[in-house]
């Protein structure tokens, strides 16, 4: 199981699928480089969420939609 697939961590025996996807994990996705990722985030391809210092989040659903529309 990849970490975009982990379950996170809740409350005491529950656990919950993480919703959204980090830059590095649709680098290898998509098997592209960091500055084709930020490209497609820049050209706002599908939804991004800055979160300030800790980076972009990309939503699940949203970007499967639009891979599987290309």
């Amino acid at each position: 199981m990849n970490q975009s697939q982990q379950p996170m961590n809740t409350r005491e025996g529950e656990t919950r699928e993480r919703l959204c996807y980090t830059v590095e994990e649709l680098m290898e996705i998509l098997g592209v480089g960091r500055k084709a990722v930020y490209a497609l985030i820049h050209k706002k391809v599908f939804p991004a969420i800055r979160i300030s210092s800790i980076g972009y989040r990309i939503p699940k659903e949203t970007f499967h939609a639009w891979m599987y529309q290309q």
